[in-house]
């Protein structure tokens, strides 16, 4: 099982959110390999009352789960 995992890019500016997938039995990684800081996690705001910076989705993460997904059905 997996969960989404998001965290300010410091490589993007204006600073963006960026998505990993991490699994839920270990989220200190996630499937990209980066190791992931507690203290650098983002929940963003649900309530609208903030203007939402542009999502991007961690592409290495990505191919995993599809890869996982793919190899599930078979």
């Amino acid at each position: 099982m997996y969960e989404m995992w998001a965290e300010q890019d410091p490589a993007v500016t204006p600073p963006t959110v960026v998505w990993h997938v991490v699994a839920k039995d270990d989220a200190s990684t996630s499937l990209c390999g980066r190791f992931l800081e507690p203290a650098q996690r983002v929940v963003p705001a649900v309530d609208g009352s903030q203007p939402a910076p542009p999502d991007r989705y961690c592409d290495p993460c990505l191919v995993t789960v599809r890869e996982a997904m793919t190899a599930a059905a078979r």
